[in-house]
């Protein structure tokens, strides 16, 4: 197995795509080829060190913006489930020619 380097500005546009998309980093890392694991090992290095450079991609908004999307989308499944039970009960009830 061939160990490939890849330079410093591939590494951030990879980096800079897997924030900005809503693709899963296992798309973004199968795309141009890389490794799931080299990718992630990428984008902690790269929050751990916003360097001057990489003013471009701001991590932590990017982060605070995916947890509080994460922590709306939770609340919207909750919603749904319950709509749900709601719903089958429903169904039940009017299913049913003896009620």
């Amino acid at each position: 197995m061939t160990r490939t380097r890849h330079t410093g500005e591939f590494k951030r546009e990879a980096v800079k795509l897997a924030l900005e998309s809503d693709e899963t980093y296992k798309v973004i890392s199968d795309n141009p080829g890389i490794n799931y694991k080299t990718l992630t090992y990428w984008i902690r290095a790269s929050m751990a060190s916003n360097t001057d450079k990489d003013k471009d991609i701001d991590y932590k908004s990017r982060y605070q913006q995916l947890i509080n999307e994460n922590t709306e989308l939770k609340r919207k499944l909750k919603k749904t489930e319950i709509e749900r039970e709601v719903l089958k009960k429903a169904t039940a009830y009017f299913a049913n020619p003896n009620s």
